[in-house]
């Protein structure tokens, strides 16, 4: 018997023993299977492998999920929806708090132009967008918490583009020409200030 010799480039791997239409007929069915593999539904797996007559295979296996992995491993991140849910609980927790902060012998928080701070930092901070007060609207009613000490209005927090809370939190100085006074202008600084520093504390 005729030993084949696998390193003679005439031999193909052994497809050279092979008359020409049995080839054309392996190709066709090679192709059909890799137009199989291209085609496949999430969840299912075409696995195509061919290997000649006497030669070796070194099964290589590299998986690609898409969409939801099938089995993924625990400690995996919440989803988005999850996140929000927390984010947003947080939040509410936060300006809870903020209500029972004291400035002197009064409450902290305790004008309806003190949510310009609140909208104020969670602009900053990224959980709304900056003249965005409607989006505003409705995310401040969706973590507002039951007990606040003035009741909010989407008018009172329009009024920022007015005044010199309108820059960043970092950015705020006295005008004397647009502030006026003083006192208001440095509660406002002393409720963002700690609005922010409460939001930090709970990990936001």
């Amino acid at each position: 018997m005729k030993k084949e010799n696998v390193n003679d480039p005439d031999n193909l791997g052994g497809l050279g023993d092979l008359l020409p239409a049995e080839v054309l007929k392996k190709l066709n069915e090679l192709l059909e299977l890799l137009h199989q593999t291209g085609n496949k539904q999430q969840g299912s797996n075409n696995t195509l492998i061919y290997v000649a007559p006497g030669a070796q295979h070194v099964d290589t296996v590299q998986n690609q999920y898409l969409g939801a992995h099938p089995n993924p491993p625990k400690g995996r991140e919440k989803r988005a929806s999850e996140t929000e849910k927390d984010t947003k609980a947080l939040i509410r927790h936060c300006i809870s708090l903020l209500m029972l902060e004291r400035y002197g012998d009064e409450p902290l928080f305790n004008q309806q132009s003190h949510w310009q701070a609140i909208y104020r930092i969670l602009v900053d901070k990224g959980y709304c967008r900056d003249s965005d007060f409607d989006g505003f609207d409705i995310f401040i009613r969706s973590v507002m918490p039951e007990e606040v000490n003035k009741p909010y209005r989407k008018e009172s927090v329009k009024n920022i583009s007015q005044t010199d809370f309108g820059k960043p939190f970092e950015q705020w100085r006295f005008d004397p020409e647009t502030s006026k006074t003083r006192k208001p202008y440095d509660r406002m600084v002393a409720v963002a200030q700690r609005f922010k520093e409460i939001l930090e504390e709970n990990g936001l």
